[in-house]
């Protein structure tokens, strides 16, 4: 992660979001109600999210005591299935961090894509 980065890391986690993978391992976590953070990311970054089929969600583990907050992105990809990122952050996300966080989704996405060999779906397809 760059320094400039309020987050310290991320990870695609796939079809299943975070928070389930946190109760499947026994990894207790609270919600956070970011009234002003998460309506913001819906208005002002429309071209990445939509209200009705998209999620973003704030969260903190409370595991050990330690101060893990985390940001998940949920990205509906098909009618039946959503896509998953998870943003790991060393504080509560400001609204500011958050779309600074969503500013950087798209360069990850394609990022990430670009490691995707289509050749190895079309295989499994047939």
């Amino acid at each position: 992660m760059a320094k400039d980065k309020a987050y310290s890391l991320y990870k695609f986690i796939g079809v299943k979001p975070f928070t389930r993978l946190l109760e499947e391992s026994g990894v207790t976590y609270m919600m956070f109600d970011d009234d002003a953070a998460v309506p913001l990311l819906f208005r002002e970054r429309a071209e990445y999210f939509n209200r009705d089929e998209d999620s973003i969600a704030v969260g903190k583990c409370l595991q050990d005591g330690v101060d893990v907050y985390f940001a998940e992105f949920g990205i509906r990809i098909t009618r039946s299935f959503m896509s998953y990122i998870v943003f790991i952050f060393d504080h509560h996300p400001t609204a500011e961090d958050m779309l600074a966080t969503a500013d950087d989704l798209e360069p990850l996405i394609q990022e990430h894509l670009d490691g995707v060999d289509l050749d190895d779906f079309k295989d499994r397809m047939q």
